[in-house]
């Protein structure tokens, strides 16, 4: 077994569990803050969450694709990416040891053979990963599911900071100051739009359905009242 887990590739797994083990360890004893960590681990999710297509009906429209659609026909959204990760690479270790311990069962070694079989482990194993993460990860959602409170229409007008790699039509999360370490929301742009981690942007309506926040950016306000000021003043030149 410590042969397994220590070479190709149950050992790319067996490190990435070992770094999730210290990552965990160290959020436990508070030297890192948890809503703070995972927008890195958001950034990395952001790669995943891409693609654009054509409709049925020939116009405009937006599909995932990919791994982007498996993850969302999954609901792994549901709980932070710091979360999905851990137990995708958990799931991948398992799954990892099992194939490679398979693999040196039926096929002789050392041969070109198993090491395509091994190889194809590698890569199979975060696939297969997705699924059982999707059921672990359900029951913990709705420890981090956000408070009934900031899912208001109260909160349009007020300013949030995009604190994930990118904000599309499609995924996104921004914080809301509420004087202390800050409110985490779910936040979307409208089609064609694009945020990215950092940027200001303004609350301009809510989703009941989705309890989604739809944002728009700081510059284009910031545009249009100053084009409306402009044509304001015109107005009263002329008259």
């Amino acid at each position: 077994m410590f042969a397994i887990v220590t070479t190709f590739p149950a050992v790319v797994y067996t490190v990435l569990l070992g770094a999730a083990v210290v990552y965990w360890l160290f959020v436990m004893i508070g030297a890192i803050h948890l809503d703070h960590a995972d927008g890195a681990a958001d950034g990395i999710a952001d790669g995943l969450d891409h693609g654009h297509g054509v409709d049925a009906a020939g116009g405009d429209g937006h599909e995932a694709h990919g791994l982007a659609g498996i993850m969302e026909a999954l609901k792994l959204r549901s709980a932070p990416a710091s979360v999905v990760l851990s137990v995708v690479v958990l799931f991948s270790w398992i799954f990892s040891v099992l194939g490679a311990q398979a693999a040196a069962a039926v096929l002789p070694a050392p041969s070109p053979v198993l090491g395509a079989a091994k190889l194809a482990v590698f890569v199979l194993a975060p696939v297969l990963a997705l699924f059982p993460t999707s059921i672990a990860i359900r029951p913990l959602a709705k420890l981090f599911a956000p408070p009934k409170a900031v899912a208001s229409k109260d909160l349009i007008g007020q300013v949030c900071t995009v604190r994930t790699g990118t904000v599309t039509d499609r995924f996104g999360e921004a914080t809301l100051e509420d004087g202390g370490a800050g409110v985490v929301v779910r936040v979307r742009v409208e089609s064609g739009e694009k945020l990215s981690r950092g940027q200001q942007a303004v609350i301009v309506g809510y989703d009941d359905a989705r309890h989604e926040f739809t944002v728009a950016p700081m510059d284009v306000l910031e545009d249009e009242e100053a084009v409306g000021d402009a044509k304001k003043a015109g107005s009263r030149r002329s008259g």
